[in-house]
């Protein structure tokens, strides 16, 4: 009874974390290929371009990722109660 409740419940806490670190991966990954093509390929942009290129990027990985949390805390909130009823 016990291992199968902690099952379940490692399996919702795993469903629910999942698109957070999908998420931070993918934004860090676009960030440091952005940042590993424009050094190799010694991009003529002045410093300041390439930080507001960067900085929108993590605009919008910022803005990926909350939207992201959102999604995760309405699942959490719908498995809490799932969760209370073992």
């Amino acid at each position: 009874m016990i291992t199968k409740l902690l099952r379940q419940d490692l399996w919702y806490a795993m469903i629910a974390f999942l698109p957070i670190g999908l998420a931070t991966v993918i934004v860090g990954l676009l960030v440091t290929i952005l940042q590993a093509w424009l050094h190799w390929n010694d991009v003529s942009l002045s410093f300041v371009p390439k930080i507001i290129v960067v900085g929108i990027i993590f605009i919008f990985g910022w803005w990926i990722f909350v939207s992201t949390f959102t999604q995760w805390f309405e699942q959490l909130a719908q498995a809490v109660p799932l969760w209370l009823q073992h």
